[in-house]
């Protein structure tokens, strides 16, 4: 009889929904990538660096993602997981929600091929993974739809 075999579980990025709006009104930025998983319409998100804390991860992928830089940073209380079959890993990657105004023009970094400001329903439609559509949907229910619980502000 062979030992036990522990699957690993790991937290190395983080996931980031622009939105703009509030209410029936808001707009979610959703980026194309051009980097695997190629094609697929995502959220902001990146790896955490060395010293970085998730939220700060979060502020610098959308600096870098989109050049978008002033607005207001949650914890949605989300977290986003999947299985890694190359490394056997399952990995959890929390998901924050970058609140602003109105929509802005995006400034492109080379990973992604495209963005789009769609409203939610469309948003929900457009998106590849699961676990994007799970957690925007806790978003319009618990940010869009209502005043954010000021306990889930990150304030730099």
């Amino acid at each position: 009889m062979g030992g036990t075999s522990d699957l690993p579980i790991r937290s190395r990025g983080v996931i980031a929904f622009v939105v703009a709006g509030a209410g029936e009104a808001a707009r979610v930025l959703l980026l194309k990538r051009k980097t695997p998983p190629v094609a697929a319409w995502c959220p902001v998100s990146g790896r955490i660096e060395a010293g970085e804390k998730a939220w700060q991860t979060a502020l610098r992928e959308i600096g870098e993602e989109t050049g978008l830089k002033d607005g207001r940073l949650y914890t949605t209380g989300v977290t986003d997981s999947f299985y890694d079959p190359q490394a056997n890993t399952i990995e959890l990657m929390p998901v924050f929600l970058f609140m602003i105004a109105r929509e802005e023009k995006v400034t492109l970094d080379p990973a992604q091929s495209a963005s789009a400001w769609l409203d939610v329903a469309a948003a929900l439609s457009q998106l590849t993974f699961a676990g994007h559509k799970t957690a925007l949907e806790v978003i319009r229910r618990d940010f869009l739809g209502r005043a954010p619980d000021p306990l889930q502000r990150i304030t730099p």
